[in-house]
């Protein structure tokens, strides 16, 4: 079985490593080191144990960003994101080995995101899972895509449908498709739902978007207190571990730590340092996160936000019983980062833009425009003018491929954004 498990192993590997190594720094650096120790152990840990899963036969299943996990950890099963899976593989060289496997199947103008997953799977680094779930929204290219990976591999598949439009029919709506999802889990795992498991996952859920959203106010703060890094990673927390108590426990303190810095106004860079404040209004690439770090040193440009981690969800106040239970998940579904933006008309998209934009007193918007993401490009340039007619802030479209480096390279990314950058602050005289 351990040729099944090729990617997996690379990625715990590589994962306990750095959460070794990151350990030992931190115990004599800073905040920033210390969130980014932590955050690394809990992935480490959601890694190890998807690994341990399919070593002892235990239920896993594929599922995507959108995907609320507290219910798959109330059933015992290991929620695979397989998002996460795909950017880890593109972080440790994987990505175009997988994509072109992959292309001997399927059109190379679909997303890396799916086309990764496939690649694996072809590949036999990847086992297959119990099941997979993924919501309607936003992917088309999820659409077109994961339904034809589980009638070719045989495994079972169910898509939470949503509505179009967000209205007062919408949740009750998705409620129905939770309870279809739960019967389906059920039959094909084996694992029954234990109430008590989900009000606790549900429960250190709760502190954790409780968190989220005062983090998110915080770091609205000039200078802000985050790291570029920081803001990238904490979305891979989110995504996986809502309904643990590890992730629980980060971002309690990490709101406790994050409070303090602020009222004493300390910034992750210093205010003369700060040159520029950076929100990536559409996919920030995941291949070299190195690429944040640079802007930093390089032209004081901090990535402040962006649209994947752009949370509104608020904690599920009522978690006695299974109804209001499932209403809250099916609102986090709806109101999911990307899922919100990308979902119905386009205007939810500029809508949001702007709003993020603005909150964040950015300087400069990045839109990078992910290959395989049609929909969005239809209207970049529509929202760059939109953009600059109303807050008067500047946009570059960068088109990239946010998982293979062969679409842009990371100097080519860097050469764009370094000469987006040093013509913003020569503009504002910085």
């Amino acid at each position: 079985m351990e040729e099944k498990h090729k990617l997996l192993k690379k990625i715990t590997d590589e994962m306990n490593g750095a959460s070794a190594l990151l350990a030992g720094m931190a115990a004599s650096e800073s905040d920033d080191m210390w969130s980014l120790a932590t955050m690394t152990g809990i992935l480490a840990d959601y890694w190890q144990k998807i690994y341990d899963a399919y070593q002892n036969e235990q239920p896993v299943a594929f599922t995507n960003f959108g995907i609320p996990t507290e219910l798959f950890y109330a059933m015992d099963i290991m929620p695979i994101v397989v998002d996460v899976l795909a950017a880890n593989a593109a972080q440790y060289g994987l990505a175009h080995t997988y994509n072109d496997i992959a292309s001997e199947k399927v059109p190379e103008y679909l997303c890396s995101n799916n086309t990764i997953l496939l690649g694996a799977l072809l590949a036999g680094d990847v086992a297959l899972p119990d099941i997979m779930v993924h919501p309607a929204n936003p992917c088309d290219s999820n659409m077109g895509t994961y339904p034809v990976f589980s009638e070719y591999f045989k495994y079972p598949y169910f898509m939470i449908d949503m509505p179009y439009t967000t209205t007062e029919k919408s949740i009750p709506y998705v409620v129905n498709e939770f309870k279809r999802l739960i019967v389906l889990l059920e039959e094909k795992t084996g694992r029954k739902l234990d109430y008590d498991r989900l009000r606790e996952a549900m429960a250190y859920s709760n502190i954790v978007h409780d968190n989220v959203l005062k983090l998110g106010k915080l770091r609205e703060a000039v200078p802000s207190p985050y790291s570029s890094m920081e803001v990238m990673a904490e979305i891979g927390i989110v995504m996986c571990t809502s309904g643990t108590k590890g992730a629980a426990d980060y971002f309690q303190k990490r709101h406790d730590i994050i409070k303090e810095n602020v009222e004493n106004k300390k910034g992750h860079l210093a205010s003369d340092e700060e040159k520029l404040r950076v929100v990536w209004i559409y996919g920030a690439p995941t291949f070299d996160m190195g690429i944040y770090e640079w802007s930093e040193k390089e032209h004081g440009a901090l990535l402040v936000s962006q649209m994947n981690n752009n949370y509104v969800m608020k904690p599920v106040k009522d978690i006695s019983d299974i109804d209001h239970i499932l209403a809250g998940l099916a609102e986090k579904l709806t109101l999911m980062p990307m899922t919100r933006e990308c979902g119905g008309p386009w205007e939810n998209y500029l809508d949001n833009s702007i709003d993020l934009l603005r909150r964040y007193k950015a300087d400069v918007g990045i839109f990078g425009g992910n290959v395989g993401c049609k929909s969005n490009w239809a209207i970049a340039k529509l929202v760059k003018d939109k953009i600059q007619e109303e807050l008067g802030i500047p946009i570059l479209n960068v088109e990239l491929d946010l998982f293979d480096d062969r679409i842009a390279s990371s100097d080519t990314i860097k050469g764009q954004l370094g000469d987006f950058f040093s013509m913003v602050k020569n503009n504002k005289g910085v």
